[in-house]
């Protein structure tokens, strides 16, 4: 009887990590913008409150072209909240490389690009502003900048408490 006991008790226990564990890898769209910034759906200071508490932050956007459309998503490695009402993040600098569309294979056929590294700031006004970097020369390579409906993810993060701004003591 002890052991039959023990037995559910083990399973019970480890059912309920596992639940945990995944609610907690879950990511939830918490605010999107369209190009403009106009709010699509979410709420800006839904994801403010959440950049304030450490929350995992996942940003995603897109381009649709005659032939194709292309889907990003990037943890940033920077946020900055703007006058408590806008929020900027830079993403991880990344090595460039090629895609054939025929076969929609990521390449490296054209070795010139892996010299060079795409980085990029954006907001939640829809601005995204990307250039092109040649870290062995020093120098940009080129500058794009342009407008995306731009949508913010989050994880790990309890939304129930608001917290301060981080300048106040």
């Amino acid at each position: 009887m002890d052991k039959v006991f023990f037995c559910i008790m083990l399973i019970i226990l480890s059912i309920s990590c596992n639940k945990t564990k995944q609610e907690d890898s879950n990511w939830l769209l918490v605010y999107k913008n369209d190009k403009k910034g106009n709010t699509v759906s979410g709420n800006k200071q839904n994801l403010i409150n959440a950049i304030r508490k450490g929350a995992s932050i996942r940003i995603g956007w897109g381009a649709k072209g005659k032939n194709h459309t292309i889907e990003h998503l990037s943890d940033p490695i920077w946020i900055a909240v703007l006058d408590e009402k806008e929020v900027i993040a830079h993403l991880d600098p990344q090595v460039l490389s090629d895609i054939d569309w025929k076969s929609l294979t990521p390449n490296y056929a054209d070795s010139t690009l892996i010299k060079k590294e795409w980085r990029v700031v954006l907001d939640t006004k829809g601005n995204f502003d990307a250039i092109w970097y040649d870290p062995i020369g020093r120098k940009i390579t080129g500058h794009r900048p342009q407008n995306h409906t731009i949508t913010w993810f989050i994880r790990n993060v309890d939304m129930q408490t608001v917290v301060k701004p981080l300048f106040e003591e």
